[in-house]
């Protein structure tokens, strides 16, 4: 018999993982804690939403001042890009459950702070600052304890389905919760979205509370060593090929799309289309995504892992130069739209193999740097879109997308993660340090 790095035998560790698989519901549907955890999940993306439009609306009410404006968004990608690696590894170190739920209560009194002080007539620009990155600091916490549980939720099985259910999560938030905000806010009162994204926070915490599974991590950490745990989720991702293929193609594909909306709004506005068209273009897109995330684990089984990757990726790089032809509003969403529905397709797949490949105890970890390259990322990206429109105008801007996009589909088709015929878990991944393997188990534990 085999010992595994986790303690025990592979056969008793292969028959552990079997029961707790079928302790789990066959379907998503009939499992109780997926559902509150699904309900948490939307409630905390609608609240971020909300938040992201009211935020900026507020500002310009009290200060009048765009510049102001965007200094609070500025502040809201801080946590993101300085705290998530270490946010990562405290996801890896102490209960999941508590960080979901101390990020929900956090951000349900930062947000409450606004409204209260809007109604008393004592709102201030500093307090705003301090909200702005106080609850993108809890939003960045929530995201990654919220993903390092999931399979804890679903169980092994289940990963593709629950990947999907993610995707359309985010999704649908972005579809609807923008305009709702800036309804409530125009025919309410600037402090409504503020009061009802306060509240959904409050009923985050207590789906949270209502779910019985075990969130993780397993037994008791080993002792602290920052620099080592600060870069495991970046070493744990470059050992495991297949993880390490989708999560560059991932984060090159954000970087490069970081500032489409922007090259969108100017290729619509050239051709003529109203501000309702204009609008339409993103609300295609939004459907697109959606459809993607329905689609994608149907797609994948139906074509296999590499033949889905592969496909979107040329797919998106034979769509896209129809952008070069002068296409009326209506046309221009229904390219943006298809194209959003593969990289639906690709961010599915993508998180349903980072959950399925790396160990419980590490997705924490991994997740907060995954959190690190998508968020550093987007503003280099758009910073690089406005300088391509500056200088090349839409149509060299559309022609370097072009490249780098068949780029893309060169590596995803001769890249040597793609075409690797196994599945390798990060337990099993290579001969790194001792850091990098799974923590130890405790049986009866949950931190």
């Amino acid at each position: 018999m085999t010992s595994t790095p986790c303690g025990g035998t592979a056969e008793q560790k292969s028959a552990s993982a079997g029961e707790a698989a079928e302790e789990k519901p066959a379907s998503l549907r009939r499992n109780r804690d997926f559902r509150f955890w699904w309900g948490g999940t939307m409630l905390s993306a609608i609240g971020d939403e909300l938040t992201a439009v009211a935020l900026p609306l507020i500002v310009l009410l009290i200060t009048d001042s765009p510049l102001h404006a965007g200094l609070v968004g500025s502040v809201e990608s801080i946590p993101p890009l300085l705290l998530s690696l270490p946010l990562g590894m405290l996801v890896d170190r102490v209960s999941r459950r508590a960080v979901m739920l101390a990020a929900s209560l956090l951000s349900a009194a930062s947000i409450a702070t606004v409204a209260i002080a809007f109604l008393l007539d004592g709102l201030s620009l500093p307090q705003l600052y301090v909200v702005a990155f106080v609850n993108s600091l809890a939003a960045t916490a929530y995201r990654i304890a919220d993903t390092a549980a999931l399979p804890g939720i679903t169980g092994p099985h289940k990963l593709g389905e629950a990947a999907s259910q993610s995707e359309t999560i985010f999704g649908t938030s972005a579809l609807i919760a923008p305009p709702l905000a800036g309804l409530m806010f125009e025919t309410m009162s600037p402090a409504a979205p503020f009061l009802l994204d306060a509240l959904s926070f409050v009923a985050v915490a207590a789906a949270i509370l209502a779910i019985r599974s075990r969130l993780g991590p397993e037994g008791a950490p080993e002792p602290l060593r920052w620099r080592r745990e600060l870069t495991a989720g970046m070493r744990i991702t470059a050992r495991l090929p297949l993880v390490r293929a989708l999560t560059l193609l991932t984060t090159l594909g954000d970087f490069l799309f970081a500032g489409i909306g922007l090259l969108l709004i100017v290729l619509a506005k050239g051709s003529g289309a109203s501000g309702f068209e204009v609008g339409a273009v993103f609300t295609a897109a939004g459907v697109g995504s959606l459809l993607g995330a329905a689609l994608a684990p149907r797609i994948e089984a139906g074509l296999g892992l590499r033949t889905a990757v592969v496909g979107k990726h040329w797919l998106t790089a034979l769509l896209f130069p129809l952008l070069l032809v002068d296409l009326p509003g209506w046309g221009i969403g229904l390219v943006w739209g298809l194209v959003a529905l593969q990289v639906a397709v690709l961010n599915v797949i993508q998180m349903k193999y980072l959950m399925s490949q790396v160990h419980s105890d590490q997705l924490g970890r991994v997740q907060g740097f995954m959190t690190f390259l998508s968020k550093s990322s987007l503003p280099l990206g758009y910073a690089l879109t406005g300088l391509l429109l500056d200088r090349w105008g839409t149509r060299g801007t559309i022609v370097f997308f072009e490249v780098v996009l068949l780029c893309l589909a060169v590596y995803a088709l001769l890249g040597r993660g793609l075409r690797a015929s196994h599945v390798t878990r990060s337990e099993d991944a290579g001969s790194g340090a001792p850091d990098d393997q799974p923590l130890p188990s405790r049986r009866g534990s949950e931190r």
